[in-house]
């Protein structure tokens, strides 16, 4: 038995106990062929398909009081397929992770197979990945995703409980933008976006500190949903976040003033906060039994929920605009405030780091660090280390081809980077996915 293939399936057995769990050898049996499948190739594309553990006797077992129209639902093969590399390698086609799914059980005899497909995973997709607001329940007692070559990640709801990459478990993912140091480059940017927007919304700075939270949020997020776009390409790409205005150590190929991005997040903030304080209002007026509510309230409610779904809109052609200047060579340029100004760029910085270090934490805790190589870097890390080391407050986002994400940035005289970063919204941990349960990602 691969000591990995043990070690995997015990994770996720631990996980599932009050779930219910296959039993141990058909979990061990379907992990191992979603490995050895994900090292296949279909016509010279990596396979990727997603899964849900699902009994086909009984495939909704505890339906909602009130069923939504793009409620996921199945269709049921009309023969059942066994569960083989060889049968996925061609079904994988007639599924897509980021819309629809193979459900997949076992029989008396612990043999896994393939009994249908369940639809509307696209609502599941743009949720984790901060595209819509709300997220639908999940089916099945688990769900399983190919990554890419020999990553795969298990789901229990919009619970991450394994990621395996090539015969090796990762780690939790690091939650960088949340806190730490990379957080810490960005606040004086996130700090004028949320003092901007307070005085244009009219509130003079007495805004609610959750409000300060939430919009917060909303800014890292942004950075998050860029990082995905480009990741989804397939291609790589780089963010400099820097605070040179004069771009030294940069050969800017195409220059590009673009400040939508800031300007789009700014109008969301503004309304987002003149939204609260006009619903605080109706709910002050409520309150006291006001028997004639001011029909000029709802009217303005009304009107800032357009507002916002304009703004929502708006952001969301903004971070295709900015994603795809990310597939030309070179990096895209933006100040910390979401600015940017050139694509193509070719960093010309040329001194190396002394040091470099692995983060093992979000706060980069000198106990938590470890000493990396800087030679065992490709081309556009090792540029990316030599910038961030040489300016102080300038923040580098890597994206490789592989899809793994990196972020770095300068501590205390050495370059630090972060790996494994917390982005899409089923990496955060179980205490963090139930207090954003049902909160606005926008």
């Amino acid at each position: 038995m691969l000591d990995w293939l043990r070690q995997l399936s015990a994770q996720v057995r631990r996980s599932l106990e009050k779930r219910g769990s296959p039993p141990e050898p058909v979990l061990r049996q379907l992990l191992q062929t979603m490995y050895f499948s994900s090292l296949s190739r279909e016509e010279a594309q990596p396979i990727a398909f997603h899964i849900v553990y699902m009994d086909p006797g009984n495939p909704d077992p505890t339906p909602p009081p009130r069923i939504v129209e793009d409620r996921w639902a199945y269709a049921r093969l009309s023969e059942r397929v066994p569960f083989d590399t060889s049968s996925l390698t061609k079904l994988a086609k007639a599924s897509d992770p980021r819309s629809s799914s193979l459900a997949v059980y076992h029989d008396s005899n612990g043999r896994l197979f393939v009994w249908g497909l369940v639809d509307q995973g696209n609502r599941y997709f743009d949720f984790i990945t901060y595209n819509s607001e709300e997220g639908p329940e999940r089916p099945g007692v688990f769900q399983a995703s190919i990554i890419g070559p020999g990553h795969i990640r298990v789901f229990c709801g919009y619970e991450l409980i394994a990621d395996f990459k090539v015969n090796e478990t990762q780690k939790k993912p690091l939650d960088a933008f949340g806190r730490g140091p990379v957080r810490a480059a960005l606040d004086p940017a996130i700090q004028r976006h949320l003092a901007t927007a307070a005085a244009e919304a009219g509130l003079g700075g007495d805004e609610p500190d959750h409000w300060r939270e939430h919009l917060a949020g909303s800014w890292i997020t942004a950075v998050r949903r860029l990082l995905l776009r480009i990741q989804q390409y397939g291609h790589g790409g780089s963010i400099l976040l820097t605070p040179d205005s004069a771009f030294r150590g940069l050969n800017v190929k195409y220059g590009l003033e673009y400040s939508r991005l800031r300007t789009s997040l700014l109008r969301g903030a503004v309304y987002r906060m003149q939204h609260w304080e006009t619903q605080d209002e109706i709910d002050q007026l409520l309150d006291d039994d006001v028997v004639d509510m001011p029909v000029g309230l709802y009217l303005d409610d009304a009107i800032l929920e357009n507002d916002l779904d304009d703004v929502r809109s708006e952001l969301d052609g903004v971070l295709w605009f900015v994603s795809l200047l990310s597939r030309v060579d070179g990096l895209v340029l933006m100040t910390p405030d979401l600015d940017v100004h050139g694509f193509g760029v070719e960093i010309q910085t040329s001194e190396q780091p002394e040091i470099v270090y692995r983060a093992g934490n979000a706060t980069a805790s000198p106990s938590r660090r470890s000493r990396a190589d800087y030679n065992h870097f490709g081309t556009r890390h090792r540029s990316m280390m030599r910038y961030c080391a040489a300016r102080p407050g300038s923040v580098g986002l890597v994206v490789s081809q592989d899809g793994d994400v990196r972020a770095m940035t300068s501590v205390d005289g050495a370059l630090v980077m972060w790996e494994n970063l917390q982005l899409r919204f089923d990496d955060f941990d179980r205490r963090r996915l139930r207090s954003r349960a049902g909160a606005d990602p926008a």
